[in-house]
């Protein structure tokens, strides 16, 4: 297989929707929803997305392990995005200020990568470093625009 399609399907357009589910989230607080409801909505199209996945996709074995994985990734995922369904409509941030901060996320999963999963012999600690640099200096440039 190509290696630009791993990056398509596994990389851009998750970008791309993910960006696109931060406007929706804006627009959910906007229209006046809080961040519990908020949460029970997304997790309902998160289900049924699952359902209609595991329809299509070739079946793959449930484990313990894997659902108590998923379960706190879940979770993770749920409590930030819980976090920022609060913070854009109880004090009205606008999302283009938040959205570069939480992008910073990749330094949070590199880290863990790196020290938990035994990744770090496979980064390059000078590129690594001008990287973390660069997002934090954009972030903080783009927020702040």
């Amino acid at each position: 297989m190509n290696s630009f399609w791993p990056i398509v399907v596994g990389g851009i357009l998750p970008a791309m929707f993910w960006g696109i589910t931060a406007i929706f989230q804006k627009q959910s607080a906007t229209a006046a929803t809080g961040s519990a409801v908020y949460l029970i909505a997304f997790g309902s199209a998160c289900a049924l997305a699952g359902l209609i996945a595991a329809l299509i996709w070739r079946p793959a074995p449930w484990t313990a392990e894997g659902l108590g994985f998923a379960a706190t990734a879940g979770a993770c995922f749920a409590t930030g995005t819980g976090l920022i369904s609060f913070a854009l409509f109880a004090y009205g941030v606008p999302v283009s200020k938040l959205a570069p901060i939480w992008s910073c996320n990749v330094l949070v999963t590199l880290a863990i990568a790196a020290v938990f999963l035994g990744e770090a012999a496979e980064l390059n600690m000078v590129k690594l470093a001008i990287g973390t640099l660069l997002i934090l200096s954009g972030a903080l440039l783009v927020s702040s625009a």
